[in-house]
């Protein structure tokens, strides 16, 4: 076997048994198209908009992943990243965060007008802000600044009874 062969075949099967993947992160300039990314089956679905330069933002990443696992199919979660507002950020440092925060929820990288985004979703831009539709796409429930991991898993769990 040669030796980039013999190489790349001890780094895949490295990546596998660390459960390495790749951030599931769709370029999107249109802010109405965010709410297709949403699977039909999800009785709810959760849109959280964040940034990696916003602190809270970064804090709760960790409790985003939880209730992602914690529900399943159940709920989807949607990520907003609006890192591309800064001038000279790339997608790849958003990719980077996602993969080191193991992320599997699909995220957006917006790259439309913040205004645009703001009017859609009703907000002032003020991140992290986290709104859950249901499977009809009307607003149930709306979050702004950082989520509690417990007190957003019962939200989610009464709104899901009301099903």
């Amino acid at each position: 076997m040669p030796k980039f062969a013999r190489f790349a075949a001890l780094f895949l099967s490295a990546a596998v048994a660390l459960g390495a993947h790749a951030a599931d992160l769709r370029p999107i300039k249109d802010p109405a198209q965010i709410r297709s990314v949403f699977p039909a089956a999800a009785k709810l679905r959760v849109l959280n908009v964040w940034a990696t330069w916003c602190v809270p933002c970064v804090a709760e990443m960790p409790d985003l992943r939880v209730i992602d696992e914690t529900f399943g199919s159940e709920v989807a979660i949607t990520g907003v990243s609006l890192d591309d507002m800064i001038p000279g950020t790339e997608r790849e440092k958003v990719v980077a965060f996602l993969d080191k925060q193991k992320i599997a929820f699909t995220n957006i990288y917006y790259t439309g007008n913040a205004d645009d985004l703001g009017e859609l979703l009703d907000f002032d831009g003020e991140i992290p802000i986290t709104i859950v539709y249901d499977a009809r796409g009307k607003e149930v429930w709306r979050h702004r600044g950082r989520l509690n991991r417990e007190e957003t898993i019962a939200q989610l769990r009464d709104l899901l009874r009301r099903k």
